[in-house]
């Protein structure tokens, strides 16, 4: 398979993840993060991801091939209630919602129209820098 092809498809399953209820501190403007793993085809990934007060969600994903080269990228998108929506610059885009609070699911639309259903696992406070990306990864 294309090595882009599965990092894409990644990407845009990583943004399937719901906020959680905010709490005072989110209220008042501090980012929730989240870590977000799971695999695709023969790659696996970890993801940190930060979602503000209003909805929206950026962060980094690490994507761990076969071979042991790890490649990041970076998502963008929104969470209105259970229901996400995200995309990344390449023309790919998300549409998910929860499962249960450990698990999300949704579809993910590559540029070229193919559809493919995706799944991930989520836990809370990753160590992130100021731009949302894995301190350890």
């Amino acid at each position: 398979m294309n090595h882009m092809y599965a990092a894409l498809c990644l990407i845009a399953c990583l943004a399937v993840f719901p906020r959680p209820a905010l709490s005072a501190e989110a209220e008042a403007g501090t980012e929730r993060r989240e870590l977000w793993t799971g695999s695709l085809y023969s790659s696996t990934y970890r993801a940190g991801v930060c979602i503000d007060a209003r909805g929206n969600l950026r962060g980094a994903v690490y994507l761990k091939q076969v071979s042991g080269d790890v490649d990041r990228y970076t998502i963008s998108g929104h969470v209105d209630g259970d229901r996400i929506t995200a995309s990344h610059h390449s023309g790919h885009s998300f549409k998910g919602r929860f499962v249960s609070p450990r698990e999300v699911k949704g579809e993910l639309t590559l540029k070229n129209g193919q559809k493919l259903e995706v799944r991930a696992q989520r836990s809370m406070d990753p160590e992130v820098d100021a731009h949302c990306r894995l301190v350890h990864h």
